[in-house]
């Protein structure tokens, strides 16, 4: 088996689970929902973490020094109480943490709006435009939680799971398409190489 014919196995396999992987989605929204609710909380906790000790180790203003340790606590509470309500609540308690997600959300983006306006003054200029991004993500997110968080969140994993199963089909359908016209090919060319051969 060839390395070609080994990679067109590969993308028709990754595009199988992609497709499974998309039904399974649209099928359990909700469980899945649970899912990205775990994985945030998690992000929360390290980003909190990564504040923490950015805290100890960067020089700051006093200002922004004590928004940094709220906001490196915030996402820490915030984070252990996503990770524990998506396990072990109701529905009605995961639209209020959405909503405590989007409240924290909207204050990390002040703090790095904060951290940016003052970073060319101390030993963090190179993190300037780090910050920046960061603060526009986090007001971007925050919005759109607002809105209706649960109906946008459900909206924004089915748009994810149409995107795995159109993508796994074009995956699927390339290898196959491929993998079809390979013998054709491969006989072409040892013909070819066959006719060459009379002719010396």
């Amino acid at each position: 088996m060839t390395s070609k014919v080994k990679g067109l196995i590969k993308m028709l396999v990754l595009g199988v689970i992609a497709i499974v992987a998309g039904v399974l989605i649209i099928n359990h929204t909700d469980s899945f929902l649970k899912i990205i609710m775990i994985a945030a909380g998690i992000g929360s906790i390290i980003s909190g973490s990564y504040t923490l000790i950015g805290v100890s180790r960067w020089k700051y203003t006093a200002l922004t020094r004590r928004l940094a340790l709220i906001k490196g606590f915030e996402s820490l509470v915030i984070g252990v109480g996503a990770v524990f309500i998506a396990i072990f609540a109701a529905e009605t308690a995961l639209t209020v943490m959405v909503y405590v997600f989007a409240f924290g959300l909207l204050f990390s983006a002040c703090v790095s709006f904060e951290n940016a306006a003052v970073a060319k003054n101390f030993d963090i200029a190179d993190m300037k435009s780090q910050f920046i991004v960061e603060g526009i993500i986090s007001l971007l997110v925050a919005v759109l939680l607002f809105f209706k968080p649960v109906e946008t969140l459900v909206k924004v994993v089915q748009v994810l799971a149409i995107l795995f199963i159109v993508i796994g089909a074009i995956m699927s359908i390339v290898a196959i398409v491929a993998m079809i016209k390979r013998p054709k090919a491969e006989k072409v060319i040892v013909e070819e190489a066959e006719i060459v051969n009379k002719d010396k």
